[in-house]
């Protein structure tokens, strides 16, 4: 018996320290809080997920650019390979080094 008593005491306690009455969150959780509460983490979320991206893209734009070498190192390539000579390597080089 002394149990019972024990578990009505304890659960009774909430109802005891609330002055207005026993209500669901003492009033603030239904109606427009309820509402709007689910799409205010989903904003949160939103931005979270929006700043990684930018900060993930903006670390990828200071690194080396992979796939897309140098115009200079391009030029350089081509003529180690042989598709271009001394004379138009030189001539290139010149117009590169001129519009950077």
């Amino acid at each position: 018996m002394s149990r019972l008593w024990i578990c009505a005491v304890f659960f009774a306690t909430p109802v005891l320290a609330d002055p207005d009455g026993y209500g669901h969150m003492s009033g603030w959780g239904s109606g427009v809080g309820m509402m709007f509460g689910p799409i205010l983490w989903i904003i949160v979320l939103g931005l979270v997920v929006a700043g990684v991206i930018f900060f993930v893209r903006r670390m990828d734009d200071n690194g080396p650019q992979r796939g897309k070498p140098d115009a200079v190192a391009e030029l350089d390539l081509r003529l180690a390979r042989g598709e271009i000579d001394a004379d138009d390597y030189s001539a290139r080089k010149k117009l590169l080094m001129e519009n950077r």
